[in-house]
Order: structure tokens, then C-alpha cells, then sequence
């Protein structure tokens, strides 16, 4: 009978702890997710902030993503996207040595002039749809090689055409920044016939802009206001944004120049973001801002004077572009965020940046975030089996069973002792 009561003492902490464990783990539950498409293949990917994405995702400066697969978590780097306005231009090393073994193997062997410490190169072959793995080392007498840089892959997706000589593609080389004299580059042919190599060279730093993403265009709404002499706007957002900066296009008068303010509302009073002058010899009236904050209204203020007043179109609401880049094999994946005392994550990736930028090479977008749904309250009539409610009733019956176990057992120490 007392191994009965110990039995029953252990159920009854279980199912206590099983309530206990169930309310923490609601605590920690993810708010919001967005599928991924399927992946079909192992790759390193691209995933593309969206301006949905980031409404949900953006909270207290930082970035509330994590990528969960059938495996669990995955890491990614989050990185800022940028235009090229300028690709530089390619200059080509002077003829390299080149040494073909058909079924084995190609060897090129490159001097840098002018000398200088190299952290990437260009280099140029035919079109082909044919991947080759190739190993890079340096020299400074051309005889004893270092390693520069293990095993990595060429593809033709990692390549660009060549502007004017379309059958030819450009790949970059990235690799740890290296001073050598000689760069010695061997390709493995030993699954296919050779590529057919036409020139090594370096391209001059490429000219790049941060990218931007529009996230809304919203309408103008006039404030009421003494006169006309100072106009307020009001732009109310679809929803909560994170925002860089905000354009205006005027389409009446034809010339004008007008003193502008942007402004936020916090409890009720005008706080200033930004200053800038709209001209109408401007092609696009852009107020920037700093990094990215969320708003979910903004005011415009515009100083007419004695001027007519603006008539303004729609505003378009913009902000910094970012990207996840992640290696993922293949199954099902999906972003998510919003769990309570969850920040930001930071993962090793950071440390292999140039690993990531380097194979990165498709793009996966993501569908609109949405709510994942949560059990709700069970109603009287539901019945107790379909809620949490159940453990109470279970640890009530334990209570029951152990009051008349010990009841039973007092009884029988009675009957013993008389």
C-alpha cells in the first residue's frame, strides 16, 4: 500500500509539471510566420526582406526573423542590398601561363602587374552550362605553393556576361586578402572536358548605392489649419513601417520651391524628423531620414508663404532593402518572429560572410506573413477534453485517489494496532 502512495505521489507532481511546462512554452510560441517556397535542392539562398515581411519582423531596431525547417532553426546572414551604378573597368593580366591535361586537369598561372595585395579576380571563359570545383594557391618564387583557398566551385549561375561579347561570362574570385607574387588556379577535369579559358584580370572598385524598396503610396490628407499660408499633411500608413525616407511628386503649380518639414506624432505632440526644400527642378522630391524606424503616421509641413499652395500626389513610402542569405537543403521552410522575449539572433554566419556571399546565387521570396493560429478558450459546453482544463481534472482525481488511499491505509494501521 505505501508504493501505492509513492506511485501516486509521482503522477500527481508529473501532471503538475506538465501544466506548468504547457503555460511556459505558450510564452515562448512564435506570433507570425511566412512560408518559403519548397526547396528542392541544397544551395545557399536569397530570401528577400518584403515590406509585409518587415511589418511584422522589425521591432525595436532589430530584425525579429528566424528560418525554421523540418530540421529545426537554420542560420542566415542579414545583409543590405545595393545597386551597382558602376561595374568598373576589367583590366587584364599580362598572358598567364596555361596547362591543359585532358581528363585531369587545368592549370593557370597568373602575375599580378601592377603588384599589389589581391582579395579577388576576375575571370573569363566561354558560356558553358558545365560546373568545375578548382583550388587557388600563391607563390612568391613560382616554385613552393600556399594555400589560399580550399575547394570551391565555378558555375556558370555564380557568372555575368561580358558586355559586348555575349558568349563569353565573367566569374569574380573571392578570397582572403593575399600578397603573393604568383596565384596558381587548378581546375578539375576529370568529369568533363575542359573549360575554355580566355583571360584573368581585376576590375576596378564597382560604384554601388544602397538599395531601397517602396512599401506604400499613400494619400495626402490636408490638416485643418488658420490659412494656407502653412500647410499640414497628414500620411496615415497601412500599417506600422519601418521607414528611410518619404517621396512627394507635385503636380501643381508647374515651378515652385517650398520649405518642408516631416513629422512624427508621439502622445499627441509633433516631434521633427527630417528638413528638406521640394523643387520643382528636381526629378524626384525625396526626404531622407536615418535608419530605418517604424511610423505608422507621419505629417508633412509645408511653408507656402504668399505662394499658392502645393497640390500634392500620392506619397511613396520607402525603405532600406535587406536580404537573408542561407544555405538550405532540401524540404519545407518558413520565416517567423514575434515570440515573446525573443531578440534578434546572431549566428556563427557572421563569421563566414565570405563564404555565403560567395555560392550565394538563387532567390527564394516569401508569401505575406500571417497569424499562427492559437487554441482559443474552450467553452463550458466544448467539453473539458479539448483544453488544458483536463490536467486540472486529472490532478483532481489524483488528489481523490490518494485521500482515499491514505483514508484505507489509517485503517489498517488502526486495525493492526488493536
Amino acid at each position: 500500500m505505501i508504493n501505492l502512495l509513492k506511485k501516486n505521489c509521482r503522477i500527481s507532481l508529473f501532471l503538475l509539471g506538465c501544466a506548468t511546462s504547457a503555460s511556459a512554452q505558450d510564452s515562448a510560441k512564435f506570433t507570425w510566420e511566412a512560408k518559403l517556397p519548397k526547396v528542392d535542392s541544397t544551395f545557399f539562398y536569397r530570401i528577400p526582406v518584403t515590406p509585409a515581411l518587415s511589418a511584422k519582423a522589425f521591432r525595436g531596431g532589430e530584425w525579429d526573423i528566424r528560418i525554421v525547417g523540418d530540421a529545426g532553426e537554420v542560420p542566415y546572414l542579414l545583409e543590405r542590398k545595393y545597386r551597382v551604378v558602376s561595374e568598373g573597368d576589367f583590366i587584364a593580366y599580362a598572358t598567364p601561363k596555361l596547362e591543359s591535361v585532358p581528363g585531369k586537369e587545368t592549370v593557370i598561372v597568373f602575375e599580378p602587374k601592377p603588384q599589389m595585395s589581391l582579395k579577388s579576380f576576375g575571370l573569363r571563359y566561354s558560356n558553358t552550362d558545365v560546373e568545375k570545383t578548382a583550388v587557388l594557391t600563391g607563390s612568391n618564387d613560382g616554385v613552393q605553393w600556399y594555400a589560399i583557398r580550399p575547394e570551391f566551385l565555378l558555375s556558370p549561375s555564380a557568372a555575368v556576361p561580358v558586355k559586348g561579347k555575349e558568349t563569353i561570362v565573367e566569374q569574380t574570385v573571392n578570397m582572403p586578402v593575399s600578397g603573393y607574387r604568383y596565384f596558381k588556379l587548378v581546375i578539375d577535369d576529370s568529369a568533363s572536358a575542359p573549360l575554355h579559358f580566355n583571360c584573368v584580370g581585376f576590375r576596378n572598385k564597382p560604384q554601388l548605392v544602397e538599395e531601397k524598396i517602396k512599401a506604400a503610396d499613400v494619400k495626402l490628407v490636408l490638416m485643418d489649419g488658420k490659412d494656407r499660408r502653412t500647410d499640414r499633411f497628414l500620411i496615415t500608413l497601412p500599417t506600422a513601417l519601418p521607414v528611410r525616407e518619404v517621396t512627394v511628386p507635385i503636380s501643381q503649380p508647374a515651378m515652385y520651391r517650398r520649405d518642408v518639414q516631416l513629422l512624427s506624432i508621439e502622445n499627441g505632440a509633433e516631434q521633427l524628423l527630417a528638413t528638406a526644400v521640394l523643387c520643382s527642378e528636381d526629378s524626384v522630391n525625396v526626404i531622407g531620414m536615418g535608419p530605418n524606424t517604424v511610423f505608422d503616421s507621419l505629417v508633412l509641413k509645408v511653408e507656402n508663404g504668399d505662394n499658392l499652395p502645393l497640390v500634392p500626389g500620392n506619397a511613396g513610402i520607402w525603405q532600406d532593402a535587406y536580404m537573408l542569405i542561407t544555405k538550405l537543403e532540401p524540404g519545407n521552410y518558413t520565416l517567423r518572429g514575434g515570440a515573446a522575449g525573443m531578440r534578434a539572433p546572431k549566428y556563427d554566419a557572421e563569421f563566414f560572410r565570405f563564404a555565403y556571399h560567395e555560392q550565394v546565387g538563387r532567390d527564394l521570396v516569401p508569401e505575406a506573413p500571417v497569424a499562427i493560429d492559437r487554441p482559443q478558450p474552450v467553452t463550458e459546453a466544448a467539453g473539458v477534453f479539448t483544453s488544458r482544463w483536463w490536467i486540472w481534472l486529472g490532478i483532481i482525481v489524483v488528489i481523490g485517489v490518494l485521500a482515499l488511499v491514505v483514508r484505507g491505509l489509517l485503517r489498517d494501521m488502526k486495525k493492526e494496532k488493536d
